[in-house]
């Protein structure tokens, strides 16, 4: 892989994270539909592996945001690119229904092919996400 071709995968991360922070989209429109994400862990409920986007929405992405009062933000600390590789360390916050706040800490591991993701591992504070899902939905 050319440094330009990686370069590009990283900027166009950064601008699906800077729009997202922006509070125009999120990144998970840019996943491909056969999408492979992975989140990292020991606990069954939370670390699993998804194969395709909807069932990272339907299992992950959807229930957190019912649990959320507004869109998560991400705060971007750093971005790396490896090869077709985009490394992406960033907090995620965004207060519950009941006015408390959800905060989390990211790690994504993206490859990134012609635009799109294909295939991700999520390192995240697994007890948070679980504790977040577990909240009841409005």
């Amino acid at each position: 892989m050319t440094a330009s071709k990686e370069e590009s995968n990283r900027a166009f991360i950064a601008d699906a994270f800077g729009q997202w922070a922006a509070g125009k989209g999120d990144v998970f429109s840019l996943l491909a539909d056969d999408v492979v994400w992975h989140i990292t862990g020991n606990d069954p409920a939370v670390a699993q592996t998804h194969r395709s986007r909807q069932a990272l929405m339907d299992a992950a992405a959807v229930p957190l945001r019912e649990r959320l009062a507004e869109p998560l933000r991400p705060e971007v600390k750093r971005i790396w690119a490896d090869g077709e590789d985009v490394i992406v360390h960033w907090d995620g916050t965004a207060r519950f229904h009941d006015g408390t706040q959800y905060r989390n800490t990211y790690l994504w591991i993206m490859t990134v092919r012609d635009r799109r993701i294909i295939a991700v591992t999520a390192f995240l504070d697994n007890a948070t996400f679980k504790a977040a899902l577990a909240r009841p939905a409005p």
